[in-house]
This record gives structure tokens, C-alpha cells and sequence, in this order.
């Protein structure tokens, strides 16, 4: 999926934090992803950060990216940081435990935030928006 982020002159891009909040204006919850280009998150203060902005998240995971491994079952997108998942384990899953959710929220999918020290799925209605915020 090509976003802002596909223009970035960095290659790296490591998460920094995660922020879950109800956002008052679309009145739903709200996930932002924070990730920092070019330099790991323990560093001092970075120069900018990508703010990933899910809407109404219906479930997500995160974990340590090299413990995340190829999977051959996967349908996605390859192009950038952020994929659309066609078809995973993950979302199948999701489908199987917690199938009502489609009754309350209707169609949903499976989007995956690359980083290089971890990897976040996301199952959600709506393709996040993507923003830079500057320190």
C-alpha cells in the first residue's frame, strides 16, 4: 500500500510507541502506531514521527518483528510499510473467535504495519490515515 511513507528517504523506520484513546470528533476508539525513520526509538528525541491513525480498530497484536517468519497461506500486498492481508492465519482467527463483529461493524480487513523491531496487525474497517508529526 503506498503512503507518505513510500516517499521517505529512509529505508528504516522503527515503532516508538502505541497510543489507544476515544477520539471525541468521529466519536469511536482510536490506535496510532508511532514510528520513527531512521533511527532506533531509544534514541533522544526524534526528528519526525509517523503517526498511523486507525479508526474504530476491531483488534490488533503487536510483536517483536523477528519472531514474525514468512507465511505462504498469506494473500497481501508487498508494496511498503503498511499491507493490506488479503488472506491470514491471523484474520482467520479473528473470523473464528470473534465472528459477531461483523454484525455490529460489517466488513472488515486485515492491515500489517512493518517496522524493524516490531510488527502490528491490525483487523479494521477502514484503511488508517498516515501523517508526520515533527518534534
Amino acid at each position: 500500500m503506498q503512503t507518505i511513507l513510500s516517499e521517505s528517504s529512509s529505508d528504516s523506520f522503527y515503532f516508538h510507541n502505541v497510543s489507544f484513546d476515544y477520539n471525541k470528533n468521529e466519536d469511536c476508539d482510536e490506535l496510532n502506531i508511532f514510528l520513527v525513520e531512521g533511527e532506533y526509538a531509544d534514541h533522544t528525541t526524534p526528528k519526525r514521527l509517523a503517526k498511523i491513525t486507525f479508526l474504530a480498530p476491531i483488534t490488533w497484536q503487536q510483536m517483536e518483528e523477528s519472531h514474525s517468519s514468512f507465511d505462504e497461506y498469506e494473500i497481501r500486498d508487498d508494496g511498503g510499510l503498511i499491507q493490506i492481508i488479503e488472506r491470514s492465519r491471523y484474520f482467520d482467527f479473528v473470523n473464528t473467535t470473534y465472528p459477531w463483529y461483523k454484525d455490529i461493524r460489517g466488513k472488515a480487513q486485515h492491515i500489517r504495519v512493518w517496522s524493524q523491531n516490531i510488527v502490528s496487525e491490525v483487523i479494521t474497517k477502514e484503511i488508517p490515515a498516515v501523517s508526520w508529526q515533527y518534534a
